[in-house]
C-alpha cells in the first residue's frame, strides 16, 4: 500500500464513522435548534450593532479573534497507536503522507475561518469596509496565513522540550498578530507582499532547519490525533450513544458535598455512581453548566414572550439529552454487570439526577426571567422547563430502558 492509499484509507475510515454520528446528531433535532438560534441571533445582531458605540475598537477585536484562529489548530495525521511500531521505520518515506495531511487540515481550518468571517460579516461591513472585494481578499489571505501556520506548527511538534515548544507557539502568535492587524487595518498592498515574503523566508530558513535537525515525535502526533477524535466523540455523545468514548476524569472536590444527597444503601448504588460520573467524567457537568448559563443569558435578552419560552424549552431539552447519556456510561465496564442489581435500580438512580438537575436548571431559568421580566414570565418558563424534563422522565427514558431490558 502506497502513502497516498494509506492516507486515503485513514481519512475515509474516519469520515465513515463521523458521518454516521453526524446523521444521528441531525436527526436529534440539533439542526432545528441551530436554525432557531440563527433566526434569533440575526434579529438581535442588528440591534447589537446599533447599540455598539462608535468608539468600539473593531480592528483590535478582529485582530484578536483571527490571531487566535490562525494560531490554533494542528495537522490531522490520522496516525494510530500501532504506527509507533509499524510506521516509524518508514519516517523518511512519508513526505507525501504528511503533505496530504497538511492539505486536508488546511481545507478544514479554512472552513472554520470562513464560517467565523461570515458570522462577523455584519460587523465587518458596518465598521471596517463596505466592499465585498476586501472581505473576500482578507479571507483568502487569512487562509494563506493559516497554511503557513499549519506547516510551521507541524515542524514545531518535532521539538521535544515543552518550554521551547510553547515559545514557538507564542512566536507564531506574535507574527500572526502583525499580519492580521495589517489585513484588517487595510495597509498598502506592498506591506502585505513584504510580510508574506518574510514569512516564507522565515519558514524555509528556520522551520525547515528544525525538520532537518529533529525527527518526528510520534507519541505527540498520536496524542494530538486521539485528542481530536475524543473531542468529536464528546460532542456526539451529547446527542447519541458513543461506545468508543473514553472517560476523562476531572476531580471536582468542591462538589463532593452533593454526594451526601445519596443515602448509603444497596439500592442507591447507581444513584451514587451516576453522581460521580456526572460531576467527574466526560465533562457532563461542564456541558450542563454551559447550557444553563447560555440559556439563562438568552432568556434575559430575548424580548419576545414566545421567544423566551421557546429558548427555555430548547435549552432544557438539550440539557436533558445530555443527562440521558449517563445511562450508557458503564456499559463497557464488566465489573458493574456483576452487581446484584436490577435494571429498575439503574433507572431509579438515573431518574433521581434528571429530576434534581432539571429542578436546578428550571429554577435558574425561572429566576432569571422573573428578575428581568417579572414573576409571571418566571413562572411560565419554570413550568415549561419542568414540562420538558417530565417528558424525558415519562416518555423517553422508559423507552430507552425498555430497549435495554430486551437486549
Amino acid at each position: 500500500m502506497t502513502n497516498a492509499e494509506l492516507w486515503d484509507k485513514r481519512r475515509s475510515d474516519y469520515w465513515t464513522m463521523a458521518v454516521r454520528y453526524l446523521r444521528l446528531i441531525g436527526n436529534s433535532g440539533f439542526l432545528f435548534t441551530i436554525y432557531l438560534l440563527f433566526v434569533f441571533g440575526s434579529y438581535y445582531y442588528g440591534q447589537f450593532l446599533q447599540w455598539l458605540p462608535e468608539t468600539f475598537p473593531a480592528v483590535i477585536f478582529f485582530t484578536l479573534v483571527f490571531t487566535w484562529l490562525t494560531t490554533r489548530g494542528r495537522v490531522r495525521t490520522f496516525f494510530k497507536q500501532g504506527d509507533l511500531i509499524f510506521l516509524t521505520p518508514l519516517e523518511g518515506k512519508l513526505s507525501a503522507y504528511i503533505r496530504s495531511s497538511i492539505r486536508y487540515s488546511w481545507m478544514m481550518e479554512t472552513f472554520w475561518l470562513t464560517l467565523s468571517m461570515l458570522i462577523l460579516a455584519p460587523l465587518f461591513f458596518d465598521r471596517l469596509s463596505e466592499t465585498g472585494t476586501s472581505f473576500i481578499l482578507i479571507l483568502l489571505l487569512l487562509s494563506g496565513l493559516k497554511l503557513w501556520n499549519l506547516a510551521a506548527g507541524f515542524e514545531e511538534q518535532r521539538v521535544l522540550d515543552r518550554k521551547q515548544y510553547t515559545n514557538h507557539t507564542f512566536l507564531r502568535a506574535g507574527l500572526n498578530a502583525v499580519a492580521v492587524y495589517a489585513l484588517f487595518s487595510q495597509q498598502p498592498w506592498w506591506l502585505f507582499a513584504f510580510i508574506a515574503g518574510a514569512l516564507i523566508i522565515f519558514y524555509i530558513g528556520y522551520y525547515r532547519a528544525i525538520a532537518r535537525t529533529y525527527s518526528l515525535k510520534w507519541e505527540r502526533l498520536v496524542e494530538i490525533e486521539n485528542q481530536t477524535v475524543m473531542t468529536f466523540y464528546r460532542v456526539a455523545n451529547s446527542f447519541t450513544d458513543v461506545p468508543s468514548l473514553k472517560s476523562k476524569i476531572r476531580f471536582r472536590r468542591w462538589l463532593n458535598p452533593l454526594y451526601n444527597l445519596v443515602s448509603f444503601e444497596q439500592k442507591n448504588v447507581y444513584k451514587y455512581m451516576f453522581a460521580r460520573s456526572f460531576f467527574r467524567a466526560n465533562d457532563y457537568f461542564g456541558i450542563f453548566l454551559r447550557l444553563t448559563i447560555i440559556g439563562g443569558l438568552f432568556i434575559s435578552i430575548v424580548e419576545l414572550d414566545w421567544g423566551r419560552w421557546l429558548v427555555a424549552a430548547l435549552f432544557a431539552y438539550m440539557t436533558a439529552l445530555q443527562i440521558e447519556t449517563l445511562k450508557n456510561h458503564y456499559d463497557t465496564s464488566q465489573m458493574v454487570d456483576l452487581y446484584p442489581l436490577q435494571t429498575e435500580n439503574k433507572q431509579a438512580g438515573h431518574k433521581f439526577w434528571i429530576v434534581f438537575l432539571g429542578i436546578i436548571q428550571s429554577l435558574i431559568f425561572g429566576i432569571t426571567a422573573s428578575l428581568t421580566y417579572g414573576a409571571g414570565q418566571g413562572l411560565i418558563i419554570l413550568a415549561l422547563s419542568l414540562a420538558v424534563y417530565s417528558y424525558h422522565l415519562m416518555v423517553r427514558l422508559p423507552k430507552k430502558y425498555e430497549t435495554l431490558s430486551r437486549s
